[in-house]
């Protein structure tokens, strides 16, 4: 997350002046380590799915005081701090230290991130601890951490188990999830059931003669259908792409460019990976040539700063056009009209992905996400 992102979202955390179950104020640092220590365990034991904070530098009023410099924390210490300590399974919470300013005034933020390797606790307590206890579980429920000498309850063990083995989640969740072990499902004609929940599975059911949809079921409750192409005599199965329009027309109000798209985080792609199979390199040749007239973003961070690129280099798209009429996939159409346009918007995937491996070795969006965020000041 940026410094922009975070300073906006800890500013509404403080106008809230009371904490909360994935918040907390401090208005200085923690003078031991094992007070510390105790604060991060109950953050990364939580049974919500999202990061923590720490804010240091406010009163329990909500207050903003910044941060004194007796005894302030840099990220090294703590990282050091972790490492050193003994926990189960060797399973480390994951934190990451920022300095903000909120009114002229310098905040600590420490932000512990979410994780399903919960729940976190002690094999082996350090010597110097006199409080905290290995074997114990610590939590924050509400506003309230678990007492340093008390083991959390029976109820709040059990849901940190069950987030650990993502059952927490909604069951489109859960499923979409198994999804990355296609060997837990089997095939029986036109369904995927799983092996090891058989009431998860995937239908597919034509609407009529031609339109295919896949059900995402439990039982027999629909939780999701998403409609799916096919391609080259039906060698070749995938959800429908989303559409993406770039650079607005203000004369007759549409835009002047179409493109299909996946996020790489989504339903649809998942499934795409789930049915695309491998093994039949018939299959596989057309996947070859389907990608290359489709945009497959990492994150919708990434789609919003790319289509500011395009927006701003509006003369590169037009440049490229004309050398990228080559169409790899067939589509009936009715009307030449739309024929053409189909044609376009294939054409400009095609430039567009050329553009996007340039984008990304330009601003090294992999490597320095803030950057592009921050270059086209996206929040």
């Amino acid at each position: 997350m940026s410094n922009i992102n975070l300073n906006g979202r800890i500013k509404k955390l403080i106008e809230k002046k009371s904490e909360g179950d994935y918040w907390d104020y401090k208005q200085v640092w923690h003078e031991d380590n094992e007070r510390l220590l105790h604060d991060i365990l109950c953050f990364a034991n939580t049974g919500h799915d999202r990061d923590c904070y720490l804010i240091i530098g406010v009163s329990d009023a909500g207050k903003i005081v910044g941060v004194s410099e007796k005894n302030r924390r840099n990220q090294a210490g703590i990282l050091d701090l972790l490492s050193n300590t003994n926990f189960v399974g060797d399973n480390t919470p994951k934190v990451r230290l920022n300095t903000i300013k909120i009114e002229g005034k310098e905040v600590d933020v420490l932000t512990i991130l979410n994780s399903y390797n919960v729940p976190y606790y002690l094999k082996k307590r350090n010597k110097k601890y006199n409080n905290i206890r290995e074997g114990y579980i610590y939590t924050r429920v509400g506003d309230k951490n678990t007492p340093i000498d008390e083991n959390a309850s029976i109820q709040q063990i059990e849901m940190l188990w069950k987030k650990r083995f993502k059952l927490t989640q909604p069951l489109l969740t859960q499923i979409v999830n198994r999804l990355e072990n296609i060997s837990e499902w089997v095939q029986c004609e036109d369904v995927f059931y799983n092996v090891y929940n058989p009431e998860f599975k995937l239908e597919e059911e034509y609407d009529d003669e031609y339109d295919l949809s896949l059900k995402i079921m439990c039982n027999e409750t629909i939780l999701k259908k998403i409609q799916i192409i096919v391609n080259d005599g039906g060698r070749y199965k995938t959800p429908l792409p989303e559409y993406g329009y770039i650079c607005s027309d203000e004369r007759n109000d549409k835009y002047k460019y179409t493109y299909i798209f996946f996020l790489k985080d989504s339903i649809d792609y998942k499934l795409q990976q789930f049915l695309l199979n491998t093994e039949y390199k018939g299959e596989e040749s057309v996947k070859i040539k389907f990608d290359k007239v489709i945009i497959y973003y990492e994150s919708k961070e990434e789609k919003k700063a790319f289509e500011s690129y395009v927006e701003s280099n509006q003369s590169i798209i037009d440049s490229y056009l004309p050398d990228n009429d080559e169409i790899y996939l067939t589509k009936d159409v009715m009307y030449a009209k739309e024929e053409i346009e189909v044609k376009h918007m294939l054409s400009t995937g095609l430039v567009l992905n050329k553009l996007l491996q340039e984008f990304r070795g330009l601003y090294k969006w992999k490597m320095n996400n803030d950057k592009v965020l921050n270059l086209y000041n996206i929040q």
